[in-house]
């Protein structure tokens, strides 16, 4: 996801045979023990880092591998987040041979981590790989440690009795350590043969859990249960004095439980990311997707986590709407199209007539939720909008003081489904190149169906734009706080799509942090249809 940092602590490749410089660990043991008895200080620290370098340098065995069945079968693990109190765990069934590197996507998602760190599996008995040679990852290949890389490594091949475990270790700054215990082996049945290889059953799934995930950069578990212990009781005397972290970190009116829904969710996007990654990797350029070259632009691991909402938004799957679909969603542009009729005659100023506006906010605004007396349009800023994102969408134009139909809106405006796929073709409608890259992921989060509250879809697209590679003024967890009004025209468009209103009746308070009117058929409808190829 967010491009990986390489911090961490250093590490230098065993060898794989004995050097001639081994120090003999029984001379080593002498040494020290005499050093000890004769309380020489300088001795004794030399024969301790003697006994290390001994233990660090000599030759490691292999990984004891496990002969993994036959057939895979599924298996149900319990991941627990050591040290945490109370305990930190998830409840995952997934195939037996499943890769560790995926293994390692799917304990991301489950606890909410951002791929943004270091990571490494190690044997719960050999948890500094002392004894035996690493499970590597590219990083580690890069650095020259010896090993396995754990793309060719299964779960099976480490876990296969009831009470089997394996270490799984995050951040080596924070050093979130996970450990994944085997809890049941269930066989499946497959409708036929299954490939050599493959899974009979490649879903993966978060069954229960218990608690949040940390969140990134908090400085280890105790630092997090402290401040977390803090964010959920202001009279906690530390209240005032972590209130700063407790914000960095988004801790505010937190509930310490898990979003099981959610989990899953981002589970489902890391089995289609592959799939759809190959289909936007094909799709790039001419009719293909418009969202394709916005994220071909980053590193492969990021190009996975944004096409997992690719294939969650069914981009790759025919798009069909119907008339009362289409009428419901184009309500709002078709009022304005009608009012303007063969033209409207514009002020001095260049603003539609105090009667023109008044007529339209009747029907668009019949409960009268605009503020102000909604008589003139530069104080009524949702009709400014609306006749600017029709503007843009190549539907009206000015002209000698007039605002006047195109062609283009002349031919569509009694043909909702024609305005329909037009407006789709539009979409985004904002132009710079900041704001129609964070409209197109606006888009991608709508279409997915991963929207939520005003402020979720803000966090959401603070992370996906940072994903994304995007530098956004503002504050946000990523920076990129501002990313969810950039695109507003855009935003804007899927809403009225959304309700068929033009604006939201809700109180201020209620539009931010409740379901948001872009969590709607009509909304991801007609989102999915802008990102699909030919469209």
């Amino acid at each position: 996801m967010i491009e990986q940092s390489n911090s961490g602590p250093s590490k230098s490749g065993p060898p794989t045979s004995e050097p001639d410089n081994v120090i003999d660990l029984e001379d080593a043991r002498r040494r020290f023990l005499a050093a000890a008895a004769d309380s020489d200080a300088d001795s004794m620290q030399q024969a301790m880092q003697d006994a290390s370098r001994a233990r660090r340098d000599r030759p490691k065995k292999p990984l004891p591998l496990l002969t993994p069945p036959a057939t895979p079968v599924r298996f149900r693990v319990r991941v627990d987040l050591v040290d945490s109190k109370p305990p930190i765990w998830r409840r995952l069934s997934l195939p037996s041979n499943l890769a560790l590197d995926r293994l390692h996507d799917v304990l991301q998602t489950a606890f909410g981590w951002t791929n943004s760190h270091l990571h490494q599996f190690t044997l719960t008995d050999d948890p500094h790989g002392e004894e035996t040679v690493g499970i590597l990852t590219p990083f580690d290949v890069e650095e020259g440690d010896v090993g396995v890389l754990e793309s060719e490594l299964r779960l099976d091949q480490f876990l296969a009795s009831t009470g089997d475990t394996l270490r799984y270790t995050y951040d080596f700054g924070d050093n979130w350590e996970h450990t994944v215990t085997l809890e049941a082996v269930e066989a499946v049945e497959a409708a036929e043969p299954p490939k050599a290889g493959a899974p009979t059953d490649a879903t993966v799934r978060c069954l229960a859990g218990r608690r949040l995930g940390p969140p990134e950069d908090i400085s280890g578990m105790h630092s997090y249960e402290q401040v977390l212990a803090a964010a959920l009781n202001p009279r906690d005397p530390a209240y005032s004095d972590l209130i700063e972290t407790i914000a960095y970190h988004d801790l505010f009116s937190v509930t310490d439980d898990i979003d099981l829904d959610a989990i899953n969710r981002g589970l489902d996007r890391l089995a289609g990311a592959d799939a759809a990654l190959a289909w936007l990797r094909a799709s790039r350029g001419g009719a293909g997707s418009p969202i394709a070259d916005l994220i071909a632009r980053v590193g492969e691991e990021a190009q996975r986590y944004l096409a997992g909402f690719v294939a969650s938004a069914r981009l790759m799957e025919p798009l069909e709407i119907d008339e009362a679909a289409a009428e419901s969603a184009t309500l709002v542009i078709r009022t304005f199209l009608r009012h303007v009729g063969d033209g409207l005659q514009l002020s001095k100023a260049g603003f539609l007539q105090p009667a023109a506006v008044i007529a339209l906010m009747a029907e668009l605004d019949p409960d009268k939720k605009a503020y102000g007396k909604a008589n003139r349009e530069a104080n009524t800023r949702p009709l400014l909008d609306l006749r600017q994102t029709v503007t843009e969408l190549g539907l009206v134009r000015k002209r000698n003081g007039m605002l006047l139909p195109t062609k283009l809106g002349l031919a569509v405006r009694e043909s909702p489904l024609a305005l329909w796929r037009h407006i789709a073709s539009r979409l985004p409608v904002e132009r710079q190149e900041q704001a129609s890259d964070a409209a197109l992921l606006l888009l991608l989060l709508v279409a997915a169906g991963e929207v939520g509250s005003f402020i979720a879809l803000g966090k959401s697209l603070d992370l996906v734009s940072a994903v994304a590679g995007m530098q956004l003024e503002g504050n946000g967890r990523y920076g990129n706080g501002s990313a969810v009004y950039k695109p507003r025209h855009t935003r804007e468009a899927l809403e009225w799509a959304a309700s068929g209103t033009l604006a939201d009746p809700r109180p201020f308070r209620v539009q931010m942090y409740a379901p948001s009117r872009l969590d709607s058929i009509g909304a991801q409808t007609l989102a999915r249809a802008a990102l699909t190829p030919g469209r």
